[in-house]
């Protein structure tokens, strides 16, 4: 911020840091004129101070040969040294001057042998508090400094006036050929309640959150929502330990075939990473205080998108490096890092090379020879596919070389992991075929939980274990116990680092009839189960030759209309089949359907072998596809000319693919297993923001209900169908106007044969009466969101129900002109999923898609303004729960409930400034500080434990109680602003 400008608010929030930083963590302030070497920013006599505390005897060698050039000498070393290796990097590995090797500080010693155990507290933490930099003296909010060398830049901002956004783009918008914007390892944006953070703060896209959680609250009395920041992040043990372990440098790559220039850069753990690695690393520590073993257990449940691998190889790192309290003796003698075969040889394998200083620690099984040859040798760190586990403890449990030694497993996916043999093996008597040479292979074998939780109970050992698992089963929890740190998958897409994929489930009944002649005899039904008899069915069915032709043609068409042309038109979509034999057909019809569409793109089908049930032929996924020797088909679906990839009983979890963004269920999917199979379309990738799945087994709602278990607080759960809903809002709608029947059969016929630019006049003219019959704005979003409801109900009820055609006819109208009709603000995320929906619906009810006598009519997206909002609310809180009663059913507990909640966030300070300070902006506060209050309330809900209302849609949805909620506190608060 420049010097001058600085707001009260921002500033009392800048000294309220400054004042905990001096009185808490005891670091010194720094003047301005001590930074005196103002190029590079370094207070110099600081650094000349802890040297000569800390390595006198260096000094003195140096004085011997340069006399009072000396200190002339390590500054100049310093200064070319900065000129090629970032700061920490020569923080963490020393500055050799004229031969000697002066460290610039000392790490928190790791046993009692450490070199840094008697120098450690010399290190000095200071700051600088509107620290100026450049010829015209611009101002950076505060940076601290390291014995004299700066180590991390803030910018605060306070939410009455900025955001953290305008503190990142205050970062982006610097002059970065300023050292002070090289030199640093952690640069910070913050505001009072969110914190991101950088490495390199040249660009905004480079700044990722860093938040403690969905929402930052304080841990004292007092104190702001990110105290966690200035409390955790910013104190000496934590900047000191990013310092000399988190922090990862990433060499530069020079372009290669298809891969581009890579420039080096450094990376950073997020909040979550650095929290479990200190978590586990300081519980087994403590427990073999106490105890004198690391026979511990821990679940680590971290989403999809947390960075898992890096947290494996910090993770791995830390338990190596522990020691036991007061001694130089290791208290983890061999880290086991159990993986699939493709996490082996490309995530863990690449992520681990940049740990360079462990390089010829760590041992990668790749080849069946190189495990024993690692046991033998006792590389510190193992890393060895989830197959070789049984054959692990088995030379563990027998060899007397091996049964003595203390040894941490950490286990990639332990919802895989610990169903299977994995499970069993961790505390089985082990089988003879568990064997190194044994080829890796996919199962699916699983033994029952109670099982495996009876042979751990029974086989317990001083070994040490962590899973990492994103979905954890009752099972997993009995095993584990319950999650020992948690970063969830709705973090992880608040974040940004996955889709929501929830969010893009369309549900409907399936079209199709289905009929199986073979009912057994009375006598027979005993031997034939109910769940036997329809899953036999279904089979029958799903297998059909006339219904795979006829849903074949029914996925192309939505991928080609919808899901094709996202992604920059290089996305890519899954065809889940019931059964091998199923996901055969599919293929062959598939693509017989490609070849005579003459289409760009062509299909793959990845299966386990198998022997036909028919034929008894023998199928192999490598010659159905036509695969070159060795070549993996996920290797082969990578290309761009592969788009579409059946699969069947492959694929469903451990399976990463950032293009695909479409998948169609043909295939009955539930609990973990359906929230696994559906987030292979949540991977990030440039320009990737909808995903698509389509459901043809009529289990949506299951669906829904396993994302709400597995994702706190998800607010997808659908209501029943109400089949007269439809005819109810559009009678309501035309009973208010200003638009009739004529008016949508008018424009529809209209639009099949006219240009965009005819279009748009059309709407043009539309809107004009539209205002003129609502004058009042308020008026104007409650008939916009009548039509907004309308849109969405029938694309879901569609699904169930058969409406006449002026209901169709109407919503084809609706659909195009209702995001038209108010034009300030940007497009509603209900409104991309109405329109998302809507051409995905046209396609699956393609037969039934609105026509006329001139044709069928295909109403193209637009471009829809934001606008749809809830009615008005009241203000007085009970006559708010009085509104909400006569629009849904609650309980007098749920009443209770939300008066309780809506009346602790009126009396929200935080709150009440945050309105008054934008008082006159409506937009603002009916659009993006609403979404932020709803997700507050949502907090306190799930606080108190209260998650059937945070899957009910009737809260969760665009205009629901949740919604009512937070207008009626800006409400209050603006009516106490006025």
């Amino acid at each position: 911020m420049a010097k001058g400008r600085r707001h009260i608010p921002e500033l009392s929030f800048q000294q309220h840091i400054a004042a905990f930083l001096v009185r808490v963590h005891g670091y010194g302030v720094l003047e301005q004129s001590d930074i005196t070497d103002t190029e590079n920013a370094i207070a110099e006599e600081e650094l000349w101070s802890f040297l000569a505390a800390t390595q006198s005897d260096q000094l003195r060698k140096l004085v011997d040969d340069y006399g009072t050039d000396a200190r002339d000498e390590v500054f100049r070393a310093l200064r070319k040294a900065l000129e090629h290796t970032p700061l920490w990097m020569i923080l963490r590995h020393g500055l050799k001057v004229r031969g000697l090797e002066l460290r610039l500080y000392y790490p928190k010693p790791r046993s009692s042998e450490s070199a840094a155990a008697t120098k450690h507290a010399e290190n000095r933490i200071s700051f600088r508090p509107h620290f100026y930099f450049g010829k015209t003296n611009q101002e950076i909010d505060i940076v601290l400094f390291l014995n004299g060398l700066p180590i991390v830049v803030l910018e605060l901002k306070h939410e009455k006036n900025q955001s953290v956004h305008d503190a990142v783009a205050q970062f982006a918008a610097r002059d970065h050929a300023h050292k002070i914007f090289q030199h640093p390892f952690l640069y910070l944006a913050a505001d009072t309640s969110d914190v991101m953070a950088a490495s390199d703060p040249r660009r905004a896209e480079n700044f990722r959150w860093h938040n403690s959680g969905l929402i930052n609250r304080p841990q004292t009395d007092g104190e702001y929502p990110i105290e966690f920041l200035y409390r955790e992040v910013l104190s000496q043990d934590q900047l000191l330990e990013m310092l000399s372990f988190f922090l990862v440098r990433v060499p530069y790559r020079e372009a290669e075939d298809d891969k581009p220039e890579r420039p080096a850069f450094t990376i950073l753990p997020r909040y979550h990473q650095s929290r479990m690695v200190r978590k586990v690393a300081d519980d087994a520590a403590a427990h073999f205080a106490a105890s004198g073993d690391i026979g511990r257990k821990y679940l680590i449940d971290h989403s999809a998108g947390s960075g898992k691998t890096l947290s494996i190889c910090w993770l791995a790192d830390r338990l190596h490096s522990l020691f036991k309290p007061g001694t130089g003796e290791k208290l983890v003698d061999i880290v086991f890092i159990l993986t699939d075969r493709k996490s082996l040889d490309t995530n863990i394998r690449d992520d681990l090379e940049n740990f360079t200083h462990l390089k010829g620690l760590v041992g990668l099984a790749r080849k069946a020879d190189h495990l024993p040859c690692f046991l033998k040798e006792r590389k510190s760190i193992i890393v060895t596919t989830q197959q070789k586990f049984v054959w692990v403890l088995e030379q563990i449990e027998n060899n007397p070389d091996l049964e003595g030694l203390r040894v941490a497993f950490l286990i990639d996916e332990a919802h895989r992991s610990q169903e299977g043999r994995m499970g069993v093996a961790i505390r089985v008597p082990f089988r003879a075929s568990a064997d190194p040479d044994v080829e890796d292979a996919e199962g699916d074998d699983k033994d029952a939980e109670e099982t495996i939780a009876r042979i751990i109970r029974e086989h317990d050992r001083n070994q040490l274990f962590v899973a990492f698992t994103a979905t954890p089963s009752p099972a997993t929890v009995t095993l584990f116990g319950d999650p020992f740190d948690s970063y969830t998958e709705a973090e992880a897409i608040a974040e940004g680092y996955i889709v929501d994929v929830a969010a893009s489930i369309i549900s409907y009944k399936t079209l199709y009839n289905l009929h199986c002649p073979i009912v057994p005899a009375p006598n027979r039904e005993p031997l034939y189960p109910k769940g036997v008899i329809a899953k036999a069915l279904q089979n029958v069915a799903f297998q059909d030759d006339g219904l795979i032709q006829y849903k074949a043609e029914v996925m192309l068409r939505i991928f080609e209309e919808t899901v094709k042309p996202l992604i920059g038109g290089r996305a890519k979509a899954m065809i889940v089949a019931t059964s091998r034999v199923a996901g055969l057909r599919y293929f062959n019809i598939l693509r017989e359907k490609l070849k005579e569409r003459g289409a760009d793109y062509k299909v793959l089908y990845a299966f386990s072998d198998f022997f036909h049930p028919e034929t008894n032929e023998a199928i192999s996924e490598h010659a159905v596809n036509g695969l070159a020797d060795g070549e993996l088909i996920e290797d082969r679906f990578e290309g761009d000319d592969y788009r579409l990839m059946v699969v069947a009983s492959k694929f469903q979890t451990g399976f990463d693919q950032p293009l695909l963004a479409g998948m169609f269920l043909d295939k009955s999917v539930a609990d973990r297993n359906a929230v696994q199979t559906v987030s292979r379309l949540n991977r990030c990738h440039e320009g990737k923001q909808d995903v698509v799945v389509v459901d043809f087994t009529n289990n949506a709602a299951a669906i829904l209900n396993a994302f709400a278990r597995y994702r706190k607080g998800t607010p997808f759960e659908p209501d029943e169908p109400d089949p007269e809903l439809c005819i109810r809002l559009h009678a309501e709608i035309l009973s208010a106007g200003p638009f009739t029947q004529a008016d949508a059969r008018d424009f529809v016929d209209r639009v099949a044969s006219a240009t965009d630019a005819q279009v748009q006049f059309l709407v043009s003219a539309l809107r004009v009466r539209f205002q003129a019959h609502f004058p009042s704005g308020d008026d104007r979003k409650g008939y916009v969101y009548l039509l907004v409801r309308l849109v969405k109900a029938f694309h879901f009820l569609t699904c169930f129900v058969t409406y006449p055609q002026e209901i169709r006819e109407f919503v084809a109208f609706t659909a195009y002109v209702g995001p038209q009709l108010i034009k300030p603000g940007s497009v509603s995320e209900l409104m991309k999923q109405i329109r998302r929906t809507e051409v995905i619906k046209a396609a699956v009810e393609y037969q039934g898609e609105v026509r006329h006598a001139g044709g069928e009519v295909k109403l193209r997206p637009g471009g829809a303004k934001r606008g749809a909002g809830p009615p008005p609310r009241k203000i007085s809180v009970q006559d708010m729960i009085e509104e909400i009663r006569t629009r849904f059913a609650i309980s007098d507990e749920e009443a209770l409930y939300i008066k309780q909640v809506t009346e602790q966030k009126v009396a929200d300070p935080t709150i009440r400034g945050t309105v008054q300070a934008h008082r006159e902006d409506r937009l603002y506060l009916e659009g993006a500080y609403r979404g932020q209050v709803n997700g507050e309330i949502q907090g306190i809900y799930s606080d108190l434990a209260r998650y059937e209302e945070l899957a009910d849609l009737k809260y969760t949805d665009t205009g629901g109680i949740f919604d009512i909620m937070a207008i009626t506190v800006i409400q209050t608060h603006l009516a106490v602003a006025a």
